[in-house]
């Protein structure tokens, strides 16, 4: 475990480094997710086997720390990784950015273009989806003071209905989260960026991958949106959303091979 000390912010960025042949590849959580907690099972995998590796978990997530007075918008969080790409040093790395971490990594791959040289994104948030209020429409306050717990409540009843599932893993990583960070994201989720993500993606140069996961199902409008702005696609077998956790092995497998692929040599 390491850290970064965030001046803007007061605030330490928390990651776990696994060392390796560079580039790293910085892993990127998403919404109610840690890299620690749910990215971690890939990155040890034997096909990432001597990549080293930085998982880091966003303010408000995992081990890092919590600031109430924190945006936790998605251009913060950016800003926060580029702070750590700068703080290491990185000439070079790839981003594997999963679910809100993959609309994140877009974000610093443009703010970083001439350091990010893969960008891998698993099914990742590419701007807002028009579910609306979150949380059913509570305020702020009203999501701290009981909406969190009633949610915690709710996932930890389905983790008891099945104690071998997923729901009662990521159920100790929801518990470690502040209850603000999620709630701000979550609305900041459904507001476009500037520039959109879908234009700043565009935009970028290097070699960019779509995963999606098999139990998922097809996204043949998506491929094909994606396809036309050169971003390539590629279906992580056995998985869902949660495919650092439902098949650690064939995310670790997929990205390995993206990796092989794009930094020959």
């Amino acid at each position: 475990m390491k850290a970064v000390h965030l001046a803007v912010e007061g605030a330490f960025l928390r990651y776990v480094e696994i060392p390796g042949a560079d580039p790293p590849l910085i892993w990127l959580h998403g919404w109610q997710c840690s890299s620690t907690g749910e990215l971690l099972p890939a990155a040890v995998q034997p096909p990432l086997g001597g990549r080293r590796s930085l998982l880091v978990d966003f303010l408000g997530h995992g081990y890092s720390d919590r600031p109430i007075d924190f945006s936790y918008r998605l251009e913060d969080h950016a800003r926060t990784i580029v702070d750590l790409i700068d703080a290491n040093g990185l000439h070079d790395c790839g981003l594997v950015g999963h679910s809100m971490g993959g609309g994140i990594a877009i974000l610093v791959a443009a703010a970083r273009p001439s350091v990010v040289s893969l960008l891998v994104m698993a099914e990742a948030n590419l701007g807002p989806d028009g579910s609306g209020e979150p949380f059913g429409g509570l305020t702020e306050d009203e999501f701290v003071e009981h909406g969190f717990s009633d949610l915690l409540e709710g996932q930890a009843k389905e983790a008891e209905a099945q104690p071998q599932g997923l729901r009662a893993v990521h159920l100790g990583i929801t518990r470690l989260l502040e209850p603000r960070a999620i709630y701000r994201e979550a609305v900041s989720m459904e507001r476009e960026t500037s520039p959109s993500l879908r234009s700043a993606l565009g935009e970028l140069k290097v070699p960019r991958w779509y995963l999606n996961g098999e139990l998922s199902g097809p996204e043949p409008e998506l491929e094909r949106e994606l396809a036309s702005i050169g971003v390539a696609w590629k279906v992580v077998p056995q998985t869902g959303h949660p495919m650092g956790l439902q098949n650690p092995a064939g995310f670790a497998e997929t990205v390995a091979d993206i990796v092989a692929a794009s930094w020959q040599g």
